[in-house]
């Protein structure tokens, strides 16, 4: 079955968005507490946490579990 135009385009601004240094999906798992611990204390990010943030644009994956785990925490902080 033949990929639809959107498809491709999704494809194509996801490869165009990649960089050489960028965080593999278990690089990403290993951070992303500490990440949601610095979005929930609205804490400036420091560059590794840059290429997490910029995992979690391009990775549906890891971004599903970064939304769990915000949400956990988020309830925790009630």
């Amino acid at each position: 079955m033949p990929l639809s135009k959107n498809q491709i385009d999704t494809l194509l601004a996801f490869v165009a968005e990649t960089t050489e240094d960028d965080m593999s999906c278990d690089g990403c798992f290993e951070h992303v507490a500490q990440f949601v611990e610095a979005e929930l204390a609205d804490t400036s990010l420091c560059e590794s946490m840059q290429k997490i943030k910029r995992h979690l644009q391009n990775c549906p994956c890891c971004r599903d579990e970064y939304n769990a785990l915000l949400d956990a925490m988020s309830a925790l902080k009630v």
